[in-house]
C-alpha cells in the first residue's frame, strides 16, 4: 500500500509486487481470527504463505483478523523469511505453524515451495481497530487477501487510532 494524503484522508493502494522494500515500510498480514489469536498469544510463531513478501527483515507487521472479526488486532515482528521445499518447511516448522499436516497440504496444494515467516514480539492492541474505522480514515483501504505493504508513517498512524 502506498499512501497519498488527500483532503484529511489517506489513500492507500495495495501492492504485492515490486522490488525489495525500504526500511520505511510495514507489512499488513491478513489472518483468520484463530490464527491471529495464536500469533498474538505467541503459540504460532511461523506464518505460512504461498507467495514470498519482498521485505527486508526485521520488519513490523500489522496483524489484521479477517471475517468475522474484521479488525486490526495487533502487531508483531517478522524476523526471518524462508522459501523452502514443502517437505523442509514442514519438517523445520510444523510445531510452530498452528496447522496439522492435512491443513498444510491443502493450503499448499499445487505448489512445490512454501514460505515461512518467523514472527516474534507479538503484541495485541489495547483496542481493536474495526474495518469500518480503517476505511473511514484511510480511503480505499481494503484488507489484503494475504499481505500488503504500508508506509511506516501510515502504519504508525493506524496504530494511533487505538488511543
Amino acid at each position: 500500500m502506498n499512501s497519498d494524503h488527500t483532503g484529511g484522508h489517506h489513500q492507500l493502494a495495495h501492492s504485492n509486487g515490486g522490488g525489495r522494500l525500504a526500511h520505511n515500510r510495514m507489512l499488513v498480514l491478513s489472518l483468520k481470527p484463530h490464527f491471529a489469536d495464536a500469533v498474538l498469544a505467541g503459540t504460532k510463531t511461523v506464518e505460512l504463505r504461498r507467495i514470498r513478501p519482498r521485505i527486508d527483515v526485521p520488519v513490523t507487521a500489522l496483524v489484521y483478523a479477517s471475517s468475522p472479526v474484521k479488525a486490526l488486532v495487533g502487531t508483531c515482528t517478522v524476523q526471518k523469511v524462508e522459501s523452502l521445499s514443502l517437505a523442509d518447511l514442514w519438517s523445520h516448522h510444523k510445531s510452530q505453524t498452528g496447522v496439522n499436516y492435512n491443513e498444510f497440504r491443502r493450503y499448499f496444494k499445487g505448489v512445490s515451495v512454501g514460505v515461512g515467516l518467523t514472527l516474534s514480539c507479538a503484541e495485541p492492541l489495547s483496542h481493536r481497530i474495526p474495518l469500518a474505522d480503517l476505511r473511514e480514515r484511510y480511503r480505499g483501504f481494503r484488507p489484503p487477501q494475504s499481505f500488503a505493504y504500508v508506509d511506516a508513517d501510515v502504519g504508525k498512524h493506524m496504530l494511533g487510532l487505538t488511543a
